[in-house]
């Protein structure tokens, strides 16, 4: 319901999207046709001067435009795509002038128990096939005895131009190095690895003293459960001048630091990911910096209690940043450690994520001296950690109302957005100080933690207390109950979204 100044939302239950689960491809061409055609209407109708009849006609519809017959063979699986050349002269050359679109899922679906034919129609498209490459998706189950295959199929990859890349490996195969042929995709503007070993960049280092950049186009780097050397990464960055969003997946301790210094770099993102120090030495452009870490991290190689160091010496222009997280963060901006009071400040920071235990007093006193780094905050999310002691449930802490004096508190944050929300009391006294000290507050958010039941009554008695805290001269307020979304890397690193950390759009 609407009203003058307060709006209220009882919890929803958000729907899963649901996607079908693809089976093995058995259709035939023809019944592959037919499946499209059946989006016609029945009756015939003229296409560019030619009849589309009925599906079991014999040439339907090889009147249609070019550029329509491409756009079915890019949608049909690659074994069918290759085999569309069978259908009519129409369609003869259609697959080799289309860029490639290959997803060797539908190959493997097709052939579970039979890897060696997989590989060998993959290996048939990619030489038959005159390029460019659009798309790319391969899964790698090699030992090292197949090394050999993986080298030719990249080499190909680079001869003809592909665009996106996407290499899955399976380890316990037996290969784990990606090949060195790699950094010769000159083409390349997107990359993702999976389980693989970034090979030695000594020869990019060679092309960079020539003043060649080795990957000229790469615009996205994902790593995932990948290890790649300090002196490796170095280089990637130095030899891709167009490079925006870096991305690490489920990484831990390889390399050990990442020193961000490229001219072109606009996101980094560590997804269940740990280093020992993450450095801004030189990211004029630099705007995001991701951090999502599991509730119960182990560590940096595996070692609990160890601190992930976040070094910010040069970054004029970063808005957003977190889930920065007490527990195991440690932040530094410039030579200060920022531990009790700061002494140095980001002022370009716009968006800010914490995760805090409330229910902690230690560490939740740590949430205003983050707060005080960042004077212009204007959103805030905050990741409410749960804590399965006692103090959990405890409201009575006086620490809070030290956050009311915060400057971005009292002078530049409009919206709060709470994630994982219990409705625990510690949490209800940091909202209540929150809506105490906002001078410019107008939105609260709280995401409820998708493992909590509570009664309809308790929610609509501790929003209407929030709502009563409303200050006066502030116009509007909404406060929203509903459950959390789920966020995707893909989400953080998307440079069409305004807020890296908003899951619920």
């Amino acid at each position: 319901t609407h009203g003058s100044s307060t709006q209220f939302a009882q919890p929803v239950s958000l729907s899963a999207c649901v996607t079908p689960a693809r089976g093995p491809a058995t259709m035939s061409i023809p019944s592959g046709l037919k499946r499209f055609l059946s989006c016609f209407p029945a009756r015939s109708s003229s296409v560019t001067g030619a009849t589309v009849s009925d599906p079991d006609g014999e040439d339907i519809i090889s009147g249609l435009p070019d550029d329509v017959l491409s756009s079915i063979v890019s949608l049909l699986p690659i074994n069918d795509a290759a085999r569309t050349a069978a259908l009519s002269s129409r369609w003869r050359d259609l697959w080799a002038s289309n860029p490639l679109v290959l997803d060797d899922i539908d190959l493997l679906l097709n052939n579970p128990s039979h890897v060696g034919a997989v590989t060998s129609t993959v290996s048939h498209a990619i030489t038959a096939h005159p390029g460019p490459f659009r798309s790319v998706k391969l899964t790698c189950y090699f030992s090292d005895a197949d090394e050999s295959t993986l080298h030719h199929w990249i080499r190909v990859l680079a001869a003809k131009g592909v665009t996106e890349l996407v290499l899955n490996n399976i380890p316990w195969a037996g290969l784990d190095l990606l090949p060195c042929a790699i950094l010769e995709c000159r083409s390349l503007q997107r990359l993702r690895i999976s389980e693989w070993r970034f090979p030695d960049t000594s020869g990019a280092a060679a092309v960079l003293r020539q003043g060649v950049a080795a990957l000229p186009r790469l615009r996205e780097l994902v790593l995932r459960r990948s290890i790649i050397q300090e002196q490796d990464l170095d280089r990637v960055l130095a030899s891709s001048p167009k490079l925006k969003n870096l991305v690490f997946v489920l990484s831990r301790g390889a390399p050990a630091q990442v020193r961000l210094s490229s001219r072109s770099l606009w996101c980094v993102v560590f997804w269940q990911s740990v280093v020992e120090e993450l450095a801004v030495v030189a990211a004029p452009l630099l705007e995001r910096i991701i951090l999502r870490t599991s509730s119960s991290p182990c560590g940096i190689n595996g070692k609990d209690g160890s601190c992930m160091r976040i070094k910010i010496s040069s970054a004029s222009v970063l808005q957003a940043l977190g889930y920065l997280n007490p527990n195991y963060h440690e932040l530094q901006i410039g030579d200060t450690v920022v531990k009790v009071v700061p002494d140095a400040v980001v002022p370009s920071v716009k968006i800010l994520a914490l995760s805090i235990q409330f229910g902690v007093p230690n560490k939740a006193r740590m949430m205003s001296c983050f707060l005080r780094c960042f004077p212009n905050i204007e959103t805030m999310h905050i990741q409410s950690i749960p804590d399965r002691g006692a103090t959990s449930k405890n409201g009575n802490s006086d620490f809070w109302n030290e956050i009311d004096s915060v400057k971005c508190i009292k002078e530049s944050i409009n919206k709060v957005v709470i994630h994982g929300f219990r409705w625990e009391n510690c949490e209800i006294e940091f909202l209540k100080s929150i809506l105490e000290g906002g001078n410019v507050l107008q939105k609260i958010y709280i995401l409820q933690d998708k493992n909590v039941t509570v009664s309809e009554g308790a929610i609509n008695g501790t929003l209407s207390l929030l709502a009563s805290l409303k200050k006066k001269g502030v116009i509007a307020l909404m406060i929203l109950a509903g459950q959390d979304g789920i966020w995707s890397y893909e989400m953080a690193s998307d440079v069409s979204r305004n807020d890296p950390f908003d899951c619920q759009s």
